[in-house]
């Protein structure tokens, strides 16, 4: 019977006094024997050889629990009587007597619970090994199993003895048979716990289940204990996604695209929107983007930048959407109440174009939320100044207070391209990012506009009207 059933067996069996291990007996009764008759030769009552009798008590204990260490308390105290009998000495008085009594019973009793339990608790152990719905194992550092549940059959088709008489590797696949004896060494080695470890096993019909593992080595046996699950459909399904992997990428990709294209349209049409409110058409939004796009290449931002730079720069008043009628195309300046509700208006766009995965909307989301922010710090909705502010920022500030300048607004009138010019170049180190405002006059410069002409013929004009640009009154 192999060791593992013999074990199991041996848990079932009561633990009574039957004859099955005869050895036990016969030890047990050759100690009291032997101490009964130095007890019986012992003329002196002062000597204790009773106590003694614990070495038989607790081989009897040891062996069959609680009923073999009830035995043997009281065949030692039927013994001691017996000895006291023989030698007539009975002087000890009638508690000692119960006392040396008592304590016989208690070395029978607490030995024996003590293996009683531990009993129990192994049976329960066996229990749940052996209805475990997990494969459990324990190998030997040779490679053997040394024991197996029934979930093993259960899985493979491969009984238990069957299991335990070859190698495991024999049943490994050859295609994962380096990768296990590695495994398997270096969990003997005490290098590494296994850990989702997968390899395939075949079964009684000559298919391949797929295991993954987990197991530890005992510091005491040198032994691995292993838990493995039969993965086989779970590892097919992974093989079918990754075979999809590719296409559903691409896939999400592609849908992922539209889906930004579509929300960019959208806040491109309510950027529009909110032009058509404020007075002007979707030109005012386009030339912004163009402007920006042409200050940025001066800038000698990146190609790829610049693009987005153009396509981004257009958003940058879409916060507009949420301003009130009575104060977006309010003719005269604005109150300072008024003034402060327009304000918000950076920051709401940043929120309804915060989120996305898309390049342009996440430079758009910036541009909304910095573009009215100043270089010297004066501007809002966080009154960041110089290099703090984002460049995108900076740059579209530059582009839309000139687009708002030469084009005609409920509020005022189009200024001149030279005047326009001259208030930017004013505003270069105060208002504006100075480096900026370079690249803004090299582009007017290649546009024809002669520069120095006209920040020369207005400068008186603006030392006695300083610039009115982004104060209450002049909404950019």
């Amino acid at each position: 019977m192999p060791a593992r059933l013999r074990l199991l067996d041996h848990r079932r069996r009561p633990a009574t006094l039957a004859l099955d291990t005869p050895r036990t007996i016969l030890c047990a009764a050759a100690l009291f024997g032997g101490f009964y008759a130095l007890q019986s030769q012992d003329s002196n009552p002062a000597d204790a050889l009773e106590v003694l009798y614990v070495l038989p008590i607790a081989v009897l204990a040891l062996r069959f629990g609680l009923l073999g260490g009830l035995a043997g308390a009281a065949a030692g105290i039927v013994l001691i009587a017996a000895g006291h009998s023989v030698t007539g000495v009975w002087d000890m008085s009638s508690l000692g007597n119960v006392c040396w009594a008592t304590v016989l019973l208690l070395l029978g009793i607490l030995p024996g619970r003590f293996v009683d339990r531990r009993r129990s608790l192994e049976a329960d152990i066996a229990r749940s090994f052996e209805e475990s719905i997990d494969l459990l194992a324990t190998a030997d550092t040779n490679g053997r199993f040394t024991r197996v549940n029934r979930a093993w059959e259960r899985t493979l088709g491969h009984s238990a003895e069957t299991m335990c008489s070859r190698p495991f590797t024999e049943f490994v696949h050859p295609a994962d048979l380096a990768a296990t004896t590695v495994e398997h060494q270096a969990v003997v080695g005490g290098a590494r716990d296994a850990v989702g470890f997968r390899n395939r096993y075949r079964a009684a019909d000559g298919s391949y289940r797929w295991l993954e593992w987990s197991g530890h080595s005992a510091e005491i046996g040198g032994v691995v204990h292993a838990v493995a699950r039969d993965v086989t459909t779970l590892h097919e399904a992974e093989e079918q996604l990754a075979n999809h992997a590719q296409l559903l990428e691409s896939e999400v990709a592609q849908r992922t695209h539209e889906l930004e294209d579509s929300r960019t349209k959208a806040l491109q049409r309510m950027a529009l929107a909110s032009e058509y409110r404020d007075g002007d058409t979707f030109h005012h939004t386009a030339r912004v983007g163009q402007m920006s796009a042409q200050i940025g290449a001066h800038l000698c931002l990146g190609e790829q930048q610049v693009a987005i730079l153009r396509e981004a720069a257009p958003l940058h008043d879409v916060g507009k959407i949420g301003i009130p009628d009575s104060i977006l195309l309010k003719p005269g300046k604005l109150t300072p109440q008024e003034y402060e509700t327009m304000k918000t208006h950076a920051e709401l766009g940043a929120r309804l174009l915060d989120g996305s995965g898309s390049p342009v909307l996440q430079m758009a989301t910036v541009i909304a939320e910095s573009h009215h922010e100043r270089w010297d710090g004066a501007g809002y909705p966080h009154g960041l100044a110089g290099e703090l502010i984002p460049l995108p920022g900076r740059i579209v500030a530059v582009a839309d207070v000139y687009d708002a300048l030469i084009n005609d607004r409920p509020y005022k009138r189009a200024w001149s391209i030279e005047r326009a010019v001259a208030e930017i170049a004013a505003g270069a180190g105060g208002q504006f990012d100075p480096s900026v405002v370079k690249a803004f006059l090299e582009v007017q410069r290649e546009a024809g506009v002669n520069i120095d002409h006209a920040v020369t013929s207005t400068a008186a004009q603006h030392s006695s009207n300083p610039p009115r640009t982004g104060r209450p009154g002049v909404r950019a």
